[in-house]
């Protein structure tokens, strides 16, 4: 007999002929539900786990501020960026400039991670013939407007 043999075997498809068993009499489902339920014995264990060490690195924090006098910043509280008196401590300013499909010019100033100053600079709009548009009443050739950068090549590669 295989180990994975029916037992009962199906001549309808009826409740009690639809159930297979292992060798040992128990059934596919019953197997089923003691896995799940040690699956899910063993993650309560861990979490359980998971708080006692939190507990624990509670503990050690709470231990560091009374010998030291001063709080550790939280890194996932929005204040980890800040001293106790509310300043930056990282105060790293980065200025970008991007020149974007129209012509136009984006400044963005950054402090840390966070937007202080966007500008966008317009560019210079400058009359170009336009031969593909029929020409004007007066027979002279029509014209559009098309944006134009005065782009120094040394400031080009000071950005």
């Amino acid at each position: 007999m295989k180990i994975w043999e029916v037992t009962n075997p199906v001549t309808s498809f009826d409740k009690n002929a639809s159930q297979s068993s292992y060798k040992g009499g128990s059934t596919v489902a019953s197997e089923y539900s003691k896995i799940l339920a040690e699956k899910i014995s063993n993650i309560k264990s861990d979490v359980r786990q998971m708080e006692e060490v939190r507990d624990q690195l509670d503990e050690i924090s709470e231990l560091h501020e009374e010998l030291t006098g001063s709080a550790k910043v939280d890194e996932d509280s929005g204040n980890a960026n800040r001293d106790s008196d509310g300043t930056s401590i990282n105060n790293v300013t980065e200025t970008i400039k991007r020149f974007m499909p129209d012509g136009s010019i984006m400044i963005t100033t950054y402090e840390g991670s966070k937007i202080v100053e966007q500008i966008r600079q317009r560019p210079h709009m400058v009359s170009v013939p336009d031969y593909t548009a029929p020409p004007k009443a007066d027979g002279s050739v029509a014209t559009k407007l098309e944006p134009r950068q005065d782009l120094d090549l040394a400031a080009l590669l000071m950005m």
